[in-house]
């Protein structure tokens, strides 16, 4: 019996611990694009300094290959302040009194057919009510502010038709047993890469960042699995 109980028990917690909230988190999957069909080749005469396929005369095109590196300067900020509030209240007063018979021809004298309508009232009368009062009042608030400045360093995965690039780029670190991990992926523009090799993350597509923190400082804002379980099912 004391087996049984257990393993209830430990069946109950896993169910529980299943419906906690689950921890978000990014899928890096390679973007689906739509690659600009197949041109035909053209001639190029000999001797132009200007490429037919450059996008300007001016621009300095970066043509890098699978396996290439650039950094990445990563200057993200994340804002989010917002307030919710609900305030609902019903109220229903429902009454049904009276007599089932009235006096005829308006006679209410207390004689005749009134007193005997009176009488059958007084004994078959009929009176009923109900009242019903429903408040519900809730509120919410939200402050969020984030901020993340950096630098990584990027490897091109693949070329596109068009030129673009396919980058992704990932650090670990530990220091003093605080482990941080950041991947970055997305597509750039060989045009946005800078002389010094270096492209902003705010011009990058599809732009993917995971930042994660392992350690004391990560559990020190999370609430504990025990508090989650409940939270997942409180009714209240």
């Amino acid at each position: 019996m004391k087996n049984k109980t257990i393993v209830l028990v430990l069946l109950v917690l896993i169910v529980f611990g299943g419906c906690a909230s689950q921890k978000e988190t990014i899928v890096f999957d390679k973007p689906h694009l739509q690659v600009p069909k197949e041109e035909v080749p053209r001639v190029q005469r000999k001797g132009s300094l200007y490429s037919i396929r450059g996008g300007s005369l001016f621009s300095d095109k970066k043509d890098l290959q699978i396996g290439d590196i650039i950094q990445v300067s990563i200057v993200e900020e994340l804002k989010s302040d917002s307030k919710n509030t609900r305030n609902t209240k019903k109220s229903n007063n429902t009454s049904l009194g009276g007599g089932i018979f009235a006096g005829i021809d308006g006679n209410d004298s207390g004689t005749g057919s009134a007193a005997i309508a009176k009488n059958l009232n007084r004994e078959l009368g009929v009176g009923f009510g109900t009242r019903t009062n429903n408040s519900f009042t809730g509120s919410a608030t939200s402050k969020f502010d984030e901020s993340l400045e950096t630098t990584v360093s990027a490897v091109i995965e693949e070329v596109y038709q068009n030129g673009n690039y396919l980058i992704r780029g990932s650090r670990e670190i530990v220091i003093d047993g605080q482990k941080q991990m950041l991947v970055l992926s997305g597509v750039i523009r060989p045009y946005d890469i800078t002389p010094d090799n270096t492209i902003g993350s705010s011009q990058i597509a599809n732009l993917k960042i995971l930042f994660e923190k392992f350690g004391d400082e990560r559990d020190s804002l999370n609430k504990g699995w025990g508090t989650r379980m409940i939270e997942s099912i409180w009714p209240f």
